[in-house]
């Protein structure tokens, strides 16, 4: 009788595979979509902020505005959102667990073919 060529350990290698790659290009769709404010849940993606205040700058016919001007703003947020993938991480994640199941696999059937 013939081995099978393809065995549990590597179903749920090519299964923990695709689930890791689906969950992961999810996260960066939805980050894409609101960076600032979506809560990155993998721990593959990760988001740089930088936060600096320009001055806003006024017409030049416009008035001085005065102190008690509701619309005159002294400054303005700018917020600068960069997303970087860790591709070293999500590799050991990918092959490690593939790893640990052909392990196991082996000794299973060493364990019992003997």
């Amino acid at each position: 009788m013939s081995k099978p060529a393809l065995n549990r350990a590597t179903h749920f290698g090519i299964v923990w595979g695709i689930t890791l790659a689906v969950i992961t290009l999810v996260e960066w769709s939805n980050v894409e979509r609101d960076p600032l404010n979506h809560e990155i849940l993998s721990p593959f993606i990760e988001r740089q902020v930088q936060v600096s205040v320009e001055r806003e700058e006024l017409p030049a016919a416009a008035d001085i505005p005065t102190a008690t001007d509701p619309e005159a703003a002294d400054a303005v947020l700018r917020y600068d959102v960069s997303l970087e993938f860790n591709g070293p991480l999500f590799l050991a994640c990918f092959f490690a667990p593939v790893l640990i199941f052909h392990l196991f696999g082996l000794a299973w059937g060493r364990i019992r073919g003997g």
